[in-house]
């Protein structure tokens, strides 16, 4: 059975794409072209997946991620922006959209996060064995509101490629949604000793350590949001 995508987006262009692109992989599309088109078809019917672009005339795509949070709709969302940082990004994440896709992109990047994104709902936690298993389970976790077990897979994908600087970026940002900023700076730093290049560590170490401090522009570190 085809999985079945809702694309909610006010651009003709971005819809047309993205249709075109998915259908050509043998998905079912459905589209809505505003916030509120996009809430009453999310509610009425079932999809896999949703594709929703974050700042819209109206409901915005926020507002539309938590009123169907708000009515217990446990969708997987990939918040689509124009912007190189997600705004209300700590907001986003408590409401499970940790994906997040910066335009314009690619037909071969977006198909890679939505393809990462619905081999992640079949994961199982006892049938868990890649680093990519690893870290797709953390981000289940974090949809799901279950934060300690996201970090202790997060530290389980660490063990298993001591390299990568990607789970320490995670933990940062669940150290910061403890409130717990000093923490999350180490996290920050681990992730830069690591890579130095790893973009979204740096972003967020730097906004940390601002004299004032703010959780806006909070950076995921999703490769496609990284352009």
């Amino acid at each position: 059975m085809s999985k079945k995508i809702l694309v909610v987006d006010d651009e003709k262009n971005i819809r047309m794409t993205l249709t075109h692109c998915f259908k050509e992989q043998g998905y079912e599309i459905d589209i809505a072209v505003n916030g509120e088109e996009a809430l009453q078809k999310v509610m009425a019917a079932h999809y896999d997946l949703m594709l929703l672009d974050i700042k819209m005339p109206g409901l915005t795509g926020m507002q539309v991620l938590e009123k169907i949070r708000e009515r217990g709709n446990k969708i997987d969302v990939i918040m689509m922006t124009a912007y190189g940082t997600i705004e209300r990004a700590v907001e986003a994440m408590k409401l499970g959209a940790i994906d997040f896709v910066s335009k314009p992109f690619t037909p071969e990047e977006i198909r890679n996060i939505v393809k990462d994104v619905l081999e992640r709902q079949t994961l199982k936690e006892e049938t868990l064995e890649t680093f990519k298993d690893n870290i797709g389970f953390a981000k289940k976790c974090i949809i799901e509101g279950t934060y300690s077990k996201a970090e202790e897979f997060l530290k389980k994908a660490i063990i298993m490629d001591v390299s990568a600087p990607e789970p320490h970026n995670l933990l940062g940002i669940l150290a910061e949604y403890r409130r717990e900023i000093q923490k999350a700076q180490m996290h920050y730093r681990a992730a830069l000793a690591l890579d130095p290049s790893y973009s979204a560590a740096t972003k967020n170490l730097e906004r940390t350590a601002q004299w004032k401090y703010s959780q806006k522009g909070m950076e995921l570190g999703d490769e496609e949001s990284e352009n």
